[in-house]
């Protein structure tokens, strides 16, 4: 065989080679386009089967549609669902045995895998999955772990009182963290006399402070004298918590103790003070603005202004030129 008939030889077969690399590529995209395609035909299936069944209407069951087809199926639905609906496929989900792997991830050894199935039940909310996450907040050996539980409960509104929360997850024994005061903040519209009657533990400054705070969050006016009697606490850390929690109730008797406020010897309680009587839209704390524009403090100052351009933007201009020469 000379050079030429070489040279053509090597050329055919990575011709060759080329084209049997190419048709193995379009068989593979036929294939996965085919498999795609049967996919979706199969999650169609599963979704408007589970729909029917939702409606009530009757339904030949496929058995062998595999488990986390359903649960795929069944994430997609569910946002689209409410009240009793959502309800019924939750129901039915269970009924099918379809959360049984979660619930087993739930009770893995890996960490990573018990928060990822903490998410899961955290999505579903179903009476089986919130039962299960109580018992993550309760039992789990991972601090971490229990606290994801609590926070896929108070997303589900179903927090256990906020003193079993507190001790489930050892709140009492340190500082409040802001994990510590976001749980506050939710538990406060489900139990907001339990709340109250928290304060009358012997809870140390930063801990009273936050469960202060928090019922600002709860919704119910009924606490509004509760932050009164707080807003003139001796530590100052309760007065201002006692201020933010009037400014987001929006109760307007609130006003009586943040005009007093905006006099107090402490810095950070005239700022809570000032930022209260904007958001409570308080014309009367006008005047008592207008001298905080010659406070000693800077931020006080700025404050004070900020909230003059929104409550009396008319009265800036003299004033506050003065304050500042």
């Amino acid at each position: 065989m000379n050079a030429y008939e070489e040279i053509v030889l090597g050329t055919t077969i990575c011709a060759a080679g080329i084209l049997v690399l190419f048709l193995l590529l379009v068989l593979r995209r036929y294939l996965e386009e085919h498999t795609r395609m049967r996919r979706d035909e199969r999650d169609a299936a599963i979704t408007r089967s589970y729909l029917q069944r939702v409606a009530g209407h009757r339904v030949d069951l496929a058995d062998g549609w595999e488990r986390e087809a359903r649960l795929s199926a069944i994430s997609r639905i569910l946002p689209l669902l409410r009240g009793g609906e959502k309800t019924r496929l939750l129901q039915i989900a269970e009924l099918d045995g379809v959360l049984d792997e979660t619930v087993r991830k739930s009770r893995s050894i890996y960490r990573t895998e018990r928060i990822n199935a903490i998410h899961f039940l955290q999505r579903f909310g179903s009476e089986a999955c919130i039962a299960r996450l109580r018992e993550i907040m309760a039992r789990d050996r991972d601090p971490k772990v229990r606290l994801e539980a609590a926070f896929a409960l108070a997303s589900n509104g179903a927090l256990p009182p906020p003193r079993e929360t507190l001790r489930l997850l050892k709140g009492m024994h340190r500082k409040p963290t802001r994990l510590d005061i976001a749980l506050l903040r939710a538990t406060a519209p489900l139990y907001p006399e339990q709340m109250v009657m928290l304060l009358e533990d012997d809870l140390d400054v930063a801990w009273r402070s936050q469960i202060i705070d928090a019922l600002g969050w709860s919704a119910d006016m009924s606490i509004i004298d509760v932050l009164g009697r707080s807003a003139a606490d001796p530590e100052p850390e309760i007065r201002s918590a006692a201020l933010r929690a009037s400014a987001r109730l929006g109760h307007p008797v609130a006003a009586r103790w943040v005009l007093a406020a905006l006099q107090d010897p402490v810095t950070s309680v005239r700022l809570q003070a000032i930022a209260a009587s904007r958001q409570l839209e308080i014309r009367d704390a006008v005047p008592e603005l207008l001298r905080l524009c010659g406070d000693s403090q800077l931020w006080v100052r700025l404050r004070a202004e900020q909230a003059l351009e929104h409550l009396a933007p008319e009265s800036l201009e003299a004033p506050v030129l003065e304050a500042r020469a």
